[in-house]
């Protein structure tokens, strides 16, 4: 018992000062930043009032049913934290306020002491479930859902992932709990409580240190985002010369409309008009491309998205690149994160090759493996394996 209320004693802290450290940060992207504060002061006070529980200590009234509460708070606040990070403005609406409901239905059950209380802790199973279900099939479906966080994408995602593995380890403990206590069990005497606390410290120690050192996986929470208002060009430009491409800012998603001339007036396919025309576009792109590292975006770029920052058809797009780089859209995307694989490879051995298939721009192994394996003819290990006898 003494082992279990100083672990949850120490988780309650750490979590105390990371919610508050993230609450309190002055920069980064605000609403992010607040629900992962809220997230982590609210695991530190459910730790709390467990300890105070298991030493029958009752500081106020209420304390008995804050528990509950909060636990029913923890599976909404992950899919609002979810939805957040996919918005264009990174901030919560008026119809996230729907995801309390649990909460204040539990809140409005344990004062009326109903009968329905003996599920309680069933609902609460449910709550954890259907929220990471939610999340993992909205993912699977749409996986660019991360798109608009731009290059902080792969990283937010991964982060996403470990929140996700946190409340998903909750989901398990208190499942074998509620197992444990439908057969006579008491939680005081549980064997789960001290295994699962000496976890959640390590999970908690280990998101103090990354926080301390500003890894990689929380630094893009600290940063803000580099999107720019979305406008439209006041001006039509000629097309006889290429955009500056720091002047091309991206449009709504709605707004496809080509450039004036180009809707206007039609060119015949193979004219010598037609061939300029679309040799400025497939240039204009690869300006575009390069400056701004669209292909080592979360999934890359599609098509019609590439069209609306460029503001040309997205079917003159594709013609530009087919005709000018001899290959698709796609094929084009994957050879340049193929070259930036190849130098992430050869310039840093010890990086591992996951980690390279993230910086490059690919989502999967097997895509990654697939499209090196068709660009240079060997796996990713192979060639740097071979890179390095050469060498020596």
């Amino acid at each position: 018992m003494n082992e279990l209320i100083m672990l949850h004693s120490a988780i309650a802290l750490l979590c105390l000062l990371l919610g508050l450290h993230f609450l309190l940060s002055p920069q980064g992207r605000p609403w992010p930043l607040r629900l992962t504060g809220a997230t982590y002061l609210l695991y530190g006070s459910q730790s709390l009032l467990l300890v105070l529980s298991l030493q029958h200590m009752q500081l106020f009234p209420a304390q008995t049913i804050l528990r509950p509460v909060g636990a029913m708070l923890l599976a909404p606040l992950f899919w609002c934290f979810f939805q957040v990070l996919q918005r264009p403005d990174a901030r919560l609406h008026q119809r996230d306020l729907w995801h309390l409901i649990p909460a204040v239905l539990t809140f409005y059950l344990l004062l009326s002491g109903s009968i329905l209380l003996d599920y309680l802790d069933l609902f609460l199973l449910l709550s954890y479930a259907g929220y990471l279900l939610a999340v993992l099939v909205t993912v699977s479906r749409d996986p660019a859902r991360l798109a608009s966080l731009g290059d902080a994408a792969p990283v937010a995602r991964r982060y996403l992932q470990l929140q996700g593995t946190l409340l998903g380890t909750n989901l398990l403990v208190e499942a074998m709990l509620y197992l444990e206590l439908q057969q006579g069990g008491t939680v005081p005497t549980s064997g789960l409580l001290l295994p699962a606390a000496a976890l959640f410290l390590l999970l908690h120690l280990l998101t103090l240190l990354f926080a301390l050192q500003r890894s990689p996986l929380l630094e893009w929470l600290y940063q803000r985002s580099q999107q720019k208002p979305q406008m439209q060009r006041q001006e039509t430009p000629s097309l006889s010369e290429p955009l500056p491409v720091d002047a091309l800012a991206p449009l709504p998603v709605d707004a496809q409309t080509p450039l004036a001339d180009e809707a206007q007036i039609p060119l015949p396919d193979g004219s010598a008009a037609a061939d300029e025309k679309l040799q400025v576009v497939y240039q204009r792109w690869l300006e575009l491309l390069e400056q701004q590292q669209l292909y080592q975006l979360e999934f890359g770029i599609t098509l019609a998205q590439a069209a609306r920052k460029l503001q040309v058809p997205a079917r003159q797009l594709s013609q530009a690149v087919n005709q000018c780089y001899g290959a698709s859209f796609s094929v084009l995307l994957n050879d340049k994160r193929i070259s930036k694989a190849k130098q992430l490879l050869l310039q840093n051995p010890p990086l591992a090759v996951t980690e390279v298939m993230y910086q490059a721009g690919f989502a999967t192994k097997s895509n990654f493996h697939k499209e090196f394996v068709r660009v240079t003819g060997m796996a990713p290990g192979a060639y740097r394996a071979s890179a390095a006898m050469q060498s020596d």
